[in-house]
């Protein structure tokens, strides 16, 4: 019954979409030509989903559609030189996601300032409706902040990028203890090894955020944090290989007399079976030291484009923990962006 239940909503959502988004693309370019100039783009991601835990538990929500994204961008370039956003996602709170202006030096140099994602680990720096999977991966919601406000400082001199940045380290919100968190990475591109490309790179971050969650879904701080980590991802044609690892010292409130380490990774191989269609697999683990813990996760997906602007995916999740029971759960996701 419940093998039947899946097969009649996965068919449901690909007669629905390959129906209604058949002529998107061609009709959609002189509605692009209009609202997407130089000096004023207009952005569109909207994505809407399914959760549906085998076991009827909360596992990603229990069963539920989910508006998962509604996100509006205004964006441009001005004088060749100025560049401002201005970010919302209409369907979560804050509302706000990015809000900076910037200068742009040369390719060698731009500088940001106002509220904005840092570019820290692999995981994060794909847009939601670029991501490989429908879920990012637990170790960056335990570590890793999604924005942040301040200032930074990025460029690509033949093939090697940096990202570098000051900010409150209080997410949205402003410093609540006068002391600046720092973030860097450094990554540099290889083209010619492979048929394809091969990115790696080491990134870290530091500095005092008390009374701040660690990244989306991690544990409370009290003070210091340090997070470091390397990746590398690996993009040919019909293949995809990334692997990132992430770890991080903190001073959090649940443990007063000493730091807890907090650390895992994951990886990820891709293979594109057809011209728009990519089978995917990811191994994921993540712990707590102190709480003497390390559980994992294992997702098959599809990532299918119905056109340029319309995409499908659909995830298989086993989650295996160290001191609890396993878990199961599919995941529907259908987006449109432009």
């Amino acid at each position: 019954m419940m093998k039947k239940m899946i097969v009649h909503i996965l068919y449901f959502y690909i007669g629905l979409t390959s129906v209604v988004f058949a002529q998107v693309e061609s009709r959609s370019e002189p509605i692009l030509s209009k609202i997407q100039q130089e000096a004023f783009t207009i952005n569109v991601l909207v994505q809407s989903g399914l959760r549906y835990s085998l076991a009827n538990d909360e596992f990603q929500g229990g069963r539920t559609f989910e508006a998962t994204n509604a996100r509006l961008s205004v964006r441009g370039l001005i004088d060749d030189k100025f560049y401002y956003r201005m970010f919302f996602n209409l369907v979560s709170e804050p509302n706000l996601l990015d809000a900076f202006l910037g200068y742009r030096h040369s390719n060698a140099l731009r500088i940001t300032a106002g509220a904005m994602k840092p570019r820290q680990t692999l995981d994060y720096i794909p847009d939601p409706g670029s991501k490989d999977f429908i879920d990012r991966t637990k170790i960056t919601g335990l570590l890793v902040q999604s924005r942040e406000i301040g200032v930074s400082a990025e460029g690509d001199v033949n093939g090697l990028y940096y990202f570098s940045g000051i900010f409150n380290g209080n997410k949205l919100s402003s410093n609540n203890n006068n002391k600046f968190y720092s973030i860097g990475r450094l990554q540099y591109t290889f083209e010619t090894i492979f048929p394809g490309t091969m990115q790696l790179a080491v990134q870290g971050s530091y500095g005092e955020s008390p009374n701040v969650r660690s990244g989306s879904s991690g544990p409370i701080l009290r003070g210091e944090r340090m997070i470091y980590g390397g990746d590398m991802r690996l993009e040919t044609d019909r293949f995809l290989l990334a692997c990132e690892y992430l770890t991080g010292q903190l001073d959090l409130m649940d443990i007063t007399d000493k730091k807890e380490k907090i650390y895992g990774y994951y990886v990820t191989a891709g293979y594109k079976m057809f011209k728009e269609t990519m089978f995917l697999g990811r191994c994921q683990s993540w712990g707590r030291r102190e709480m003497n813990f390390q559980d994992y996760q294992f997702t098959l997906g599809i990532n299918h484009k119905f056109t340029g602007f319309t995409r499908f995916q659909i995830n298989f999740d086993s989650y295996l923990p160290e001191k609890r029971d396993e878990q199961y759960g599919l995941s529907l996701l259908l987006q449109v962006q432009f």
